[in-house]
Parts: C-alpha cells; structure tokens; sequence
C-alpha cells in the first residue's frame, strides 16, 4: 500500500510533500530533488509556512537562491503540499490589459477634471480630485517600473539593514490609521513583543505592508484590518487579515492567478500587480508569503528571516528618491481614500 502511494506521487510533475503532526509523512522524486533535504520523519522546513486558519492557502517561499510557488490543503489530519520553481518575474497578459485599461481610465478621470479649465480659463480646477487622480496615476507606474526592474538583468535595488520591523509596523499603522477611518475601516495592530530585528530594506517592507494593508481594507468594504506581529522560532511572522466576506472561488482564483484571466479588473481594483509586487519583495528578504483561507475572509501571512544580523555600521550611497515628493501612504492608499484627502491650493 504504502509503494502503491509513493509510485503514485513520483507521478506528479510538481514536488509533493504529505506532512503529518509538522514533520514530513511522504515526499516524492521531484520534492527531493528541489529540496534533498526533505526526508519522512524530518520536521517541516521553516520557510514553508503553512495555513493556521484555514484549511487551503497558497504562496511562495525561498529555500537557499531558489524561489518556489506552493499551494496547501489540508485533509484527515494531514497537509498536502504541491511546489515548484516560481516563474521569472514578468507581466502576464492579464496584467498587462489590466495596467492598459486603468491608465485609460486614470487619464479620462484627469481631462475630465482639467477639461474644463482649458475650455473657461476662469473656471478653477477641482484640486483634490486632480490630486487623488495624480497620486494613482504615480501608483500605478510606480508599480510598472518595480515589475520592469524585477525582469531586468539588474533587479530592484535592495539595500538591507539591521531594522527593527515591530518599529516599522507601529509607524505604518500609526500613518495609515487615521486616512483608513476616513472610508470606515479600523486599523489594529497586534504585537506579542515589543522591538522584532531582522534583516531588511525598510523602504521595500513599507511598500509592502502598505500593499496588504490596501488589499485588506478595499475587502473588508468598511469592516476591521488587523497587523499582527509575532516572532516564531527563527523568523518573524507578520499577518494582514480583516472582517470582509469570504470571497466566491472565481475571486480566490484571480488571487493564486489560477483562472482563465478573461476579466479586466473593475474600477478601484487596481491592475493586479500588487500580489506579484509583494511576491517579489518577500523573496528578496529571503522570505515566504502565504494566503490562507477557509470559512472566513482570506489573510495574508508574511515569515522573514530574524538574522543573521550585521552589527557592523554600514555606509551606503544615498539611495536616488523616486516617490515624486508625495506621500507614500497617501500614494499606497489612493484607490481607497476620498478625494478630499487629496486636497490642494486650487491650481490655475
């Protein structure tokens, strides 16, 4: 019997791990042969995270260089674990028509509010809505250049240092709190310990927290967003969940990109990079990224590496700033907040 389920799991194209009480139960070929040190009756490596509440999540996670995508069920008192190596990082086709149709919407936003001004110069501009349209229009290609640097031979610069994340978490809540309670949505953060050190590029994990933050607030629709940190043997773990509706199986296979991709995004959606953005980043710190989901909305779960830490002061050339002047809370959460937030001296 137990030949009969090892033959069968050598079939599968994908490395397959069968994992029982946190250690491993079964591997196949392929799983060992990504990972050789994969072995039954070895516990669970440490950069697989797997789902704690749901039964089903999928993400990615860096073992050694290597970067996998993986998917989880659960069953029977037993996790299934499916891998491979994660794609180059590239626009898919879906993306890319997303990225076209919201800039074409962004930019008819814009003349419809500077319009008007051309047409009767002593008609003012709506400054705020102008603003709000600005800071998206950034966002997005913003976005656009991360993913064109992630594909290109040099990468995306990432400049770690020895950084207090329980520090950056507290400061991102404390700056997004009060423009989150401007749509209805509350923003909580759960620490288990004060001060969390691990290597990372500040700037990188902002982006990245502000993201899931973004993600988690447009899904809970005015409901509660909840930033938890936790440290769990050598990593950090670090989640964004909230209170929204569990989403229909078509909307949780946009989310792993699993579905056919015919539909454009809606307004307000975004063009879909966000995920892949956060993918990147999370692989960069030598991380994983897992969304989880069962019964309740899905939540995004984050483990970084805690070291090793370099004590040394290191010098570094100053990094060239590409924000554009603007607020990069306001920037992250531009599809959210209202137009007033945005607001300006009225322009000429």
């Amino acid at each position: 019997m137990l030949d009969t389920i090892q033959a069968l799991l050598d079939t599968f194209p994908e490395g397959v791990v069968q994992l029982r009480s946190g250690a491993v139960a079964a591997v196949n070929a392929m799983a060992r042969h990504y990972l050789p040190q994969l072995e039954p009756g070895q516990p669970c490596p440490e950069a697989l995270l797997l789902p704690r509440s749901g039964p089903m999540g999928a993400g990615t996670f860096a073992a050694g260089p290597a970067v996998y995508t993986y998917s989880c069920a659960a069953a029977r008192g037993e996790q299934t674990v499916l891998f491979r190596p994660a794609p180059q990082t590239a626009l898919t086709q879906r993306q890319l028509e997303g990225v076209i149709y919201q800039l074409r919407t962004l930019l008819g936003e814009v003349l419809a509010e500077v319009g008007p001004a051309t047409a009767a110069p002593e008609t003012p501009v709506a400054a705020d809505a102008f603003s709000k349209s600005f800071h998206r229009l950034f966002r997005l290609v913003g976005n656009l250049e991360y993913m064109q640097q992630a594909a290109g031979a040099e990468g995306v610069l990432f400049r770690p240092v020895t950084m207090d994340l329980d520090g950056l978490c507290r400061h991102v809540v404390q700056q997004a709190y009060s423009l989150l309670r401007e749509v209805g949505v509350e923003l909580e953060y759960e620490a288990a310990q004060t001060g969390l050190l691990i290597p990372g590029d500040p700037e990188l994990l902002q982006r990245l927290l502000l993201g899931l933050i973004a993600n988690a607030a447009r899904a809970a629709g005015g409901g509660r967003v909840t930033l938890s940190l936790r440290r769990q043997g050598g990593r950090a773990l670090a989640a964004v969940s909230d209170n929204g509706p569990l989403p229909d199986a078509k909307q949780i296979a946009a989310i792993f990109q699993q579905g056919g991709g015919e539909d454009l995004p809606l307004p307000g959606q975004g063009a879909g990079l966000g995920l892949p953005i956060a993918r990147h980043i999370v692989a960069l710190h030598k991380g994983s990224l897992l969304v989880e989901w069962g019964q309740s909305a899905p939540s995004v779960v984050l483990s970084l590496p805690t070291g090793p830490l370099d004590g040394r002061v290191s010098v570094h050339t100053p990094a060239i700033q590409r924000d554009g002047g603007l607020d990069p809370v306001l920037t992250e959460l531009s599809d959210l907040l209202p137009p007033r937030l945005f607001g300006l001296e009225g322009l000429d």
